[in-house]
């Protein structure tokens, strides 16, 4: 019986196919037993979202750093174990380490940014140092932006009484490093010293030798004995001091 002949374009074709389905074939299920970097995403966004550092921000976004598509990770028998490197964090960065403790252990860190809702105050006007502030000179600001490395001051009333420690450009966001409270009593002003003792209370007048604010301690004198001696100012301007 004659053989058939094959033409040899044919046969390489065929060839060609059959290589085609073979290495389709394997690599698809290679792919089965490899994680799909998306979800392992997506589980670090999850994972992310119950730290209670995030859960008491207001309204937080979580943009996950993107894994390389082409990175092979084996297919974790087991849940994969994710935790923050660290549990503070600093102008909304976040390092998630991603474990797989399975047959085929393997280990990544996925970057995170976090932004949330954050009020803030802002002047609306240029302040001299000593000025101090009333809701007037101050709009409150909404905006989604990263956690502050310093800490922020949210409230009116954290600031309204306050005296600026320096001149401050209208538009500046205040944080607490840039108020005190304001001076009471002024260097070589008169004031009146309170002196309490066995639930007898005795008045004098005195010189404050120092400036002072509201419940700091300043050394006063007293003008009738000449003697020195340390108080606490009072909001209204008086020196209360523990004896005589």
């Amino acid at each position: 019986m004659p053989l058939l002949k094959i033409d040899d374009k044919i046969l390489t074709k065929f060839s060609m196919v059959f290589v085609v389905i073979l290495t389709s074939t394997g690599a698809s299920a290679i792919t089965k037993h490899l994680h799909d970097t998306t979800q392992i995403e997506s589980r670090v966004s999850e994972r992310a979202q119950q730290l209670p550092l995030i859960k008491s921000m207001t309204n937080p976004t979580i943009k996950v750093n993107k894994l390389d598509p082409r990175l092979k990770l084996a297919l974790c028998q087991e849940p994969l174990k994710i935790e923050p490197t660290s549990t503070a964090f600093r102008s909304g960065r976040l390092t998630m380490s991603v474990r797989c403790q399975g047959q085929r252990p393997w280990g990544i860190y996925v970057p995170v940014v976090i932004e949330s809702e954050i009020q803030t105050l802002r002047l609306n006007r240029s302040i001299a140092r000593g000025s101090i502030l009333t809701d007037r000179d101050i709009s409150v600001e909404v905006s989604q932006r990263a956690p502050s490395d310093k800490p922020l001051i949210t409230n009116l009333t954290e600031v309204v009484g306050l005296a600026a420690k320096r001149a401050l450009p209208s538009g500046t966001e205040l944080t607490h490093v840039m108020l005190e409270q304001p001076l009471i009593i002024k260097r070589g002003q008169h004031t009146l010293i309170t002196a309490g003792r066995t639930g007898l209370d005795v008045q004098m007048t005195g010189k404050a030798l120092q400036d002072g604010a509201i419940g700091e301690f300043i050394r006063v004198q007293n003008l009738s004995s000449k003697r020195t001696i340390q108080g606490q100012v009072q909001q209204d301007g008086s020196v209360v001091i523990a004896r005589w």
